[in-house]
């Protein structure tokens, strides 16, 4: 008889064999770090389906807060959806997402998210939604002109650096749909290090760091900037390292409408190119109750949406107004005046859940 169990210690050499047999065959250091390396992580957050004495299946819920707009929500990450290839087709990945969902649910998250890297529909007929995030692809083709910033764009130094990181990270992402929040410690956790989370690259001036930049193979994984000045330096710095390395094409997971897609467009003469990803799947785990946190006075019109148009309208994803003639098609009725209202609740926003943070 299979059951469903926190890991136990015990088991950490078998779970991270298995994690490795599946998906990396280099990767004991980085799944060990994942446990080891985060004091976040408690047994009951990787829970086990063992048949006879043998692991067969595992997960990992990663506790998290994320933005919806303002509000800062508790989420509840899943990641490492693993069942070893002796056990598969027996239901067993389902029954551990139903236990997780309920887990999370007893324990007071607010709401689950995952990145899907199997199609859609598997988790979709257990509940969660797709919440798809922009992105760009551009193609540049005037070099860079030197001499145009007068702010200096430096690597990253840690010793320097990270501290004045952490909080540009902070004010710069303090509102912003899908962001997740970064306490200090979080930047130190092995899961962070090993994602990349610490900048490429840092702009600073007299007042000191003003701006960052992660990027990697052509991927933009992240910026954040106070000023005109520092994101101006930081496209300047981010075409000349495509010089250098010939690069011509770049891409990230932003919308083309963030500011810095639009000065990029603008320095290079660049052809632009638009993209999503459908890859983020939510479940608001306590629906009433992440309404009345994230949007306390649309309780009584938004309770009887589906759970994907719900999800949709908290991230920003769509405002009230783009979702009226998918209600309509749905036969969904709004009552006079809720369809102005909820586009005064939920207006559209520029959705970022950033690169080094994926789970």
């Amino acid at each position: 008889m299979d059951t469903i169990r926190p890991i136990r210690d015990s088991e950490l050499d078998e779970l991270i064999d298995l994690l490795c047999t599946v998906h990396n065959p280099q990767g004991h250091e980085r799944y060990r770090g994942y446990i080891e390396g985060d004091p976040t992580w408690c047994p009951s957050q990787t829970p086990v389906v063992v048949v006879g004495s043998r692991i067969a299946s595992t997960l990992r819920v990663w506790d998290r807060w994320v933005h919806l707009g303002s509000t800062l929500v508790r989420m509840g990450g899943i990641g490492g959806v693993t069942t070893h290839p002796d056990y598969r087709g027996r239901g067993l990945a389902t029954r551990l997402m139903a236990h997780a969902a309920e887990y999370m649910r007893d324990d007071g998250y607010d709401l689950g998210l995952l990145f899907t890297e199997i199609p859609a529909r598997f988790y979709r007929r257990l509940g969660w939604c797709c919440v798809s995030l922009m992105g760009f692809h551009a193609e540049l083709h005037r070099p860079p002109q030197p001499g145009r910033s007068a702010l200096e764009v430096l690597p990253f130094d840690e010793s320097r650096d990270l501290e004045e990181t952490v909080a540009l990270y902070q004010s710069h992402n303090s509102g912003r749909s899908g962001s997740l929040l970064r306490p200090r410690p979080y930047w130190d956790y092995a899961p962070s290090r090993v994602r990349g989370v610490l900048p490429t690259a840092v702009v600073r001036g007299l007042a000191g760091l003003s701006g960052y930049i992660n990027w990697e193979s052509a991927e933009v994984r992240e910026v954040a900037y106070e000023s005109g000045p520092a994101l101006d330096a930081l496209v300047q710095y981010l075409l000349d390292e495509c010089a250098a390395a010939g690069v011509t094409r770049i891409h990230g997971a932003i919308p083309h409408s963030h500011p810095f897609v639009d000065a990029l467009v603008t320095a290079a003469d660049a052809d632009l190119w638009l993209a999503g990803d459908r890859s983020m799947m939510a479940l608001p785990l306590a629906p009433n109750s992440l309404i009345a946190k994230a949007v306390p006075e649309a309780a009584d019109s938004v309770r009887r949406l589906p759970a994907d148009l719900l999800c949709r309208l908290l991230f920003g994803e769509s405002s009230g107004r783009d979702l009226e003639p998918v209600l309509r098609a749905r036969g969904i009725s709004l009552e006079v005046g809720e369809a102005r209202r909820l586009e005064e609740w939920f207006p559209r926003r520029e959705v970022i859940f950033w690169t080094p943070d994926h789970f």
